[in-house]
C-alpha cells in the first residue's frame, strides 16, 4: 500500500467499526501481539500497520518527524477508504494520534492513548540511567539488545514468570528488525516531538492508560494528558510496565471496548 510516497505495510483483522492501532518506536505490527489484536477483532475492524522507518513499511533515510508520521497515517486512512476510525496508539504511536487530534479531529471518532507524552517543556523524562536504553548497543546482537530493554519494558518480577512471553515479543520484533538509521530517525522524531501547550485544543474523546509501573515513559507525562485534553479520562493498570498491552492483554481489551463502545 503506498500513503504519502512510501510503501506501508498494513492488514486488516475482523469487521465493524475501524480500529486503528498506532505503534510506537521501532515497532510494527507484530509488536501488538497476537492475543490483544484477536480479542479485539472480535467487535472492530482492526487496521495494523508499520509505521515509516519500521516492520515491513519503507525506512527511507530521515530525518522524520511526527508531524509526517502523522501524515503517513491519514494517507494509509485514505487508501483504505476509511473517513474516520476509532484510534488505539501507544508510546510514540500516541504521539502521531495526538498530531492527528490536534490537526485533524474530524478522522477520529475516539482516541485511546497508551504510556505517551505530550513532549516538550512538562515533559518528565525517564531517569538517566533508563534513557540509555533507547540506543542501540553495538556489542550486543539484535536478540540480546532486545532481552536487554526488556528490563525496562516490564518489571522485574513479570519477566522471570513469563519468560516465554518476553521471548516471543523479541522474537516478533527481530522477524522484521529496523535498519539503524530508520530506527535513529524515529527517535529523533520522539525526541523532539512538543504538543505540550496545544493539548487543551484537543477536542476528540480520550482515554489514558497507563501501567503504575511504566519507568520508559513515567506516568506523570500520562497524568498531564488527561488532565489538559477537556473530558478526557485515565486508567492505570496495575503491576503493569511500559508495554501493558503484552503483560496485561485482558484488562487492556476490557479498558478499550468498555470505552469505546
Amino acid at each position: 500500500m503506498v500513503a504519502d510516497k512510501i510503501r506501508m505495510h498494513c492488514e486488516v483483522k475482523g469487521q465493524g467499526e475501524p480500529l486503528l492501532m498506532i505503534m510506537g518506536l521501532g515497532g510494527h505490527s507484530l509488536d501488538w501481539g497476537s492475543d490483544l489484536p484477536a480479542r479485539l477483532a472480535r467487535r472492530y475492524q482492526v487496521i495494523l500497520f508499520d509505521n515509516r522507518g519500521a516492520g515491513r513499511s519503507d525506512q527511507p533515510p530521515g530525518p522524520y518527524t511526527i508531524e509526517q508520521m502523522a501524515d503517513d497515517t491519514l494517507g494509509l486512512m485514505d487508501e483504505q477508504g476509511i473517513e474516520r476510525a476509532h484510534i488505539f496508539a501507544v508510546s510514540m504511536g500516541g504521539m502521531i494520534a495526538l498530531r492527528i487530534a490536534l490537526d485533524n479531529p474530524e478522522r477520529i471518532r475516539r482516541m485511546v492513548l497508551g504510556a505517551t507524552t505530550a513532549g516538550g517543556k512538562s515533559r518528565t523524562w525517564p531517569a538517566p540511567e533508563i534513557q540509555k536504553y533507547f540506543y542501540p548497543r553495538k556489542d550486543l546482537s539484535p536478540h540480546d539488545y532486545l532481552l536487554w530493554t526488556s528490563s525496562v519494558c516490564y518489571p522485574r518480577e513479570y519477566i522471570d514468570a513469563h519468560k516465554d512471553i518476553v521471548e516471543q515479543k523479541i522474537q516478533a520484533n527481530l522477524t522484521y528488525p529496523c535498519q539503524l538509521q530508520a530506527y535513529m530517525a524515529q527517535l529523533e522524531a520522539f525526541n523532539e516531538f512538543d504538543l505540550d501547550m496545544h493539548l487543551d485544543s484537543i477536542h476528540v474523546p480520550t482515554m489514558v492508560i497507563i501501567g503504575n509501573r511504566d519507568i520508559l515513559i513515567p506516568p506523570p507525562n500520562s497524568f498531564l494528558i488527561a488532565n489538559r485534553i477537556p473530558g478526557a479520562s485515565l486508567r492505570e493498570i496495575e503491576g503493569a510496565g511500559h508495554i501493558f498491552w503484552i503483560s496485561h492483554p485482558v484488562e487492556t481489551h476490557s479498558i478499550v471496548t468498555e470505552f469505546l463502545d
